[in-house]
């Protein structure tokens, strides 16, 4: 698909991430695997994303980010790939080309800061997961990253980490301080899934 010529037509797109074989109607499906409806072949994990900033209207991620790993990369990977290079044996074109963006952060938020930026502000990402202490999380042996609902308290700046507390207000954004987004929606139930609507906030509402 040429996303270019979509995006100029329709002003944005609404995309599915990680879609597999059952891509949302009226949505563009990225996923790893070329499956029938995929339309952008790319391993979420591998940044950037083949996509402008602020190209999409609308993101959904349906039982994706549960497999999405939460820990930084292997620092001695990274310095392997800084070898490399200084060495002239790779090209910052060839690390880009296969690894993508390397950084020490982790990878789960470095994924959140990209669904970010391909988003218009305003845009809303909706997210279903199992909850980290289900059995539906637990029976699935591909499954590295538990979410409970505390966990979107750390992408939205103005959420307080004590609900009795207004002092606690952006507490566990400010560890991190990823992108910032809005909790619009959240609810749980720990036997079974999250479902999470976040919205783009724009960097001017946030002192960073």
């Amino acid at each position: 698909m040429n996303i270019n010529k979509l995006l100029e037509k329709n002003s944005g797109i609404r995309l599915d991430i990680g879609c597999g074989g059952n891509k949302q109607h009226g949505f563009v499906g990225m996923d790893v695997r070329d499956l029938p409806g995929v339309d952008i072949v790319h391993d979420v994990t591998m940044f950037p994303w083949p996509l402008p900033d602020e190209s999409v209207l609308t993101a959904i991620a349906s039982h994706l980010l549960e497999h999405i790993p939460p820990f930084q990369a292997d620092p001695k990977l990274l310095g392997l790939i800084r070898l490399l290079i200084d060495k002239g044996l790779i090209s910052p074109t060839e690390v880009m080309e296969y690894v993508g963006i390397y950084n020490t952060g982790p990878m789960f938020i470095a994924f959140m800061d990209e669904a970010w930026r391909v988003l218009k502000v305003g845009g809303e990402f909706a997210i279903a997961v199992p909850h980290g202490r289900s059995d539906g999380f637990l029976q699935d042996p591909s499954h590295c990253n538990a979410i409970n609902e505390a966990r979107w308290a750390y992408f939205d700046p103005f959420v307080l980490a004590n609900p009795a507390d207004p002092n606690t207000q952006g507490l566990l954004w400010s560890i991190y301080k990823p992108k910032p987004w809005r909790i619009k929606h959240l609810t749980w139930s720990p036997d079974a899934n999250i479902e999470v609507v976040l919205v783009k906030r724009s960097l001017d509402e946030v002192a960073l």
